[in-house]
């Protein structure tokens, strides 16, 4: 395992969080091409219809998203600390519905999501650009390989299986009837 320099470490966690998933983010929402007897020959960068806003501030371990896709858009929140990853998903509530409501919705995608390694909290919080209006928070957990930083096929995989659960939350909570609009302004 090679030894990175911390600015090294930090250069990686950067470019994972605001260039690999970005783009990874992006295959959230995709065209599927018709049934046929062929392959069709769409690659999944032409067929990407989510778009992806983030905000990030350099050296820091995490990064803001919004993911619009399926008519809604998603608040998430990365953190990537060397082999430490947390997703949070951010959905905006009213009263009486708080974390205790919401997760029954998700069991399913709960328990999909710990069969890749995730850990799954639920908690109510509020939106901190607007503290008066309450949201629920989903926090995922995972604990990655000690060389992640070097592995690009552990990278793969934890990408991958990032979009493909946001994907599965997002149509989850369309399913269920949950809104995951956004604030103005965000």
């Amino acid at each position: 395992m090679t030894r990175l320099t911390i600015d090294e470490a930090q250069q990686r966690i950067r470019l994972f969080l605001t260039g690999d998933m970005v783009e990874a983010l992006r295959a959230v929402d995709y065209e599927s091409p018709p049934l046929a007897d062929q392959p069709s020959g769409l690659t999944l960068e032409a067929a990407r219809r989510a778009a992806v806003r983030f905000s990030h501030v350099e050296g820091a371990s995490d990064c803001l998203y919004r993911v619009d896709a399926f008519d809604e858009s998603l608040v998430m929140r990365l953190q990537l600390n060397v082999r430490r990853f947390v997703a949070i998903y951010q959905v905006p509530v009213a009263d009486p519905v708080a974390s205790a409501t919401i997760s029954p919705h998700f069991e399913r995608w709960a328990i999909g999501a710990g069969h890749a390694g995730w850990t799954i909290g639920w908690r109510d919080g509020a939106d901190p650009w607007q503290p008066d209006r309450r949201v629920v928070e989903t926090y995922c957990y995972a604990m990655l390989p000690e060389d992640f930083l070097d592995n690009p096929l552990e990278q793969l995989y934890w990408r991958t299986d990032l979009v493909q659960m946001t994907r599965a939350f997002m149509l989850e909570a369309r399913r269920m009837g949950i809104r995951l609009a956004v604030p103005e302004g965000m």
